[in-house]
């Protein structure tokens, strides 16, 4: 069972502070049922911008202690892009998610959607894969309430996935599925952890089949612990 989507890494960005922090977070993972961890820390241009070097050094350390720790968990590479004016400047030289096409990218919910249209576009043409990090948590991607929501419950599982299919599916998020990017939904968006209406986005993301990968997107031992056995059980597995 892999996780897609970890904050794991030490002094990075906004994720643990100090190696030991990290081996606790990656131990917990490991007792959750995870064998393999991708780590993927923040590059956000004046907050967050560590180089691709410090990353891959970053993980070999890492991975250094948990053997030494005998934590059997194997750590992969990789970042969480920003989509913003500097992001393709920044893939001239890309940390893929290891040994796959991809590259994780955050969708601000403030941004312009010709602007992501267009920058996820010219991604794909120099042969990247965009995976679309949390889309149950970006506006951009999750349709407008309808206030034919109200009868929710009286749908069966068939008619809902229909539902969904024809009413609410945002014309921006059919675009990057026609183009081909991939999509890691949030464990903890299923808990409820970022609130409702995340929760609500989540459960009809994950209904009409958007999710192809799920991860913890922890950044503190907490955010694992709390994570349900069910839904890491239930969601995680189903990963491609």
């Amino acid at each position: 069972m892999i996780d897609f989507h970890c904050h794991l890494l030490p002094d990075i960005d906004d994720g643990p502070a100090c190696m030991d922090d990290s081996v606790a977070m990656a131990a917990a993972l490991r007792d959750a049922g995870f064998t393999g961890v991708y780590c993927t820390p923040h590059l956000i241009k004046g907050f967050y911008e560590a180089d691709n070097q410090k990353v891959m050094e970053a993980v070999e350390r890492l991975q250094t202690r948990l053997t030494y720790e005998n934590i059997n968990i194997e750590l992969f590479p990789g970042r969480e892009y920003y989509l913003d004016e500097y992001l393709l400047g920044y893939l001239k030289e890309p940390l893929h998610l290891h040994q796959t096409p991809y590259v994780m990218i955050e969708i601000p919910s403030h941004a312009s959607p010709e602007f992501v249209k267009e920058t996820l576009f010219r991604i794909k043409c120099m042969g990247l894969v965009p995976m679309i990090s949390h889309p149950e948590r970006c506006g951009l991607l999750v349709a407008p309430q309808n206030k034919a929501r109200s009868s929710w419950s009286k749908f069966s599982r068939t008619a809902r996935t229909i539902f969904c299919a024809r009413l609410e599916e945002p014309t921006l998020l059919e675009y990057l599925k026609d183009l081909g990017c991939a999509f890691q939904g949030n464990l903890g968006s299923f808990s409820g952890w970022y609130g409702p209406e995340v929760q609500k986005n989540v459960q009809i993301m994950n209904d009409i089949k958007v999710f192809t990968h799920f991860g913890t997107d922890a950044h503190n031992l907490r955010g694992i612990m709390r994570l349900p056995a069910d839904i890491i059980q239930r969601h995680a597995t189903q990963t491609s």
